[in-house]
């Protein structure tokens, strides 16, 4: 693997993922890991480990039983917490988002983790390719922003202009001020990083397209799904049974009922959520 990549005229730092970072990801996005095999496989990561036994000891656990091991700590938080605890915790240890100052690591993993919950919830039973289990759609929820938070370590000018333009305007997305000042947006960004971390293909195609409505190709389930994870976070706090509505879901065939039942179980698991990201990322 060479030091650094260039897209677009641009030469972009590649960030080192720690040994064996990419065996854990696809571990922890397989459905069918036992629950001794979770806690093996973490324990084999001395940051993550201390990280998740902290938390399990600290006042967000809500618990005064110590807790002095990995498996008790999996235990204690759960299956769905300890995987995107881990998985965000490993995918941010290459970066320095702080060099960008618009950059809010807190809000960016507070967003990654609902969407990725959102997605874990709406992943259909029957009609998603093999590859895109619900694990697996939770990892790409939380990664859907990978390539803004490379970004924000690699061209911090750059992105802290993107980031400002889109806060002064409603109507520009950051993926469009990005292309503005970056000459590319973070799915492009994405997608080439997942290459070069040798992720599979399916979680490089889903985050490449994801902004591509139009797109059929293979794995379009995973992009789809992604869409309409991401419309239903911007909706807590202000949807109305008509704007969840205004949501398509049909291509999936998720129905109605579903979505909702997925929007009150988000609403609730939000604040929690926020105080997760602001315990591992506020510093």
């Amino acid at each position: 693997m060479t030091d650094t990549l260039t897209l677009n005229g641009q030469r972009l730092r590649i960030p080192v993922l720690a040994t064996g970072a990419t065996s854990l990801m696809k571990q922890l996005s397989d459905d069918n890991i036992p629950f001794e095999q979770l806690a093996s496989v973490i324990e084999q990561f001395p940051s993550i480990s201390m990280r998740l036994i902290a938390l399990a000891n600290s006042a967000w656990s809500g618990s005064s039983v110590e807790v002095t091991s990995v498996m008790d700590a999996c235990t204690r938080l759960g299956f769905n917490v300890v995987r995107s605890t881990s998985i965000a915790l490993v995918v941010s240890a290459p970066f320095d988002p702080h060099r960008c100052p618009a950059f809010q690591p807190v809000r960016y993993w507070q967003d990654s983790m609902l969407i990725a919950e959102a997605a874990f919830g709406l992943t259909p039973e029957d009609g998603m390719p093999s590859p895109l289990c619900s694990q697996t759609m939770r990892t790409l929820g939380l990664l859907h922003n990978l390539g803004l938070l490379w970004l924000a370590d690699s061209m911090p000018q750059e992105t802290q202009a993107a980031l400002l333009l889109s806060s002064a305007d409603d109507s520009l997305s950051v993926s469009e001020a990005l292309i503005e000042t970056c000459g590319f947006d973070y799915c492009t960004v994405a997608e080439a990083l997942c290459n070069e971390w040798q992720l599979p293909d399916a979680m490089s195609r889903v985050l490449a397209h994801q902004n591509t409505p139009a797109y059929k190709a293979q794995h379009w389930q995973g992009t789809e799904l992604l869409r309409i994870s991401k419309q239903l976070i911007r909706t807590l706090g202000t949807a109305t049974p008509e704007s969840l509505a205004q949501i398509e879901t049909d291509t999936l065939s998720i129905e109605f009922a579903t979505l909702r039942a997925e929007y009150r179980r988000l609403e609730q698991l939000q604040p929690r959520i926020n105080d997760l990201a602001s315990s591992l990322f506020l510093n």
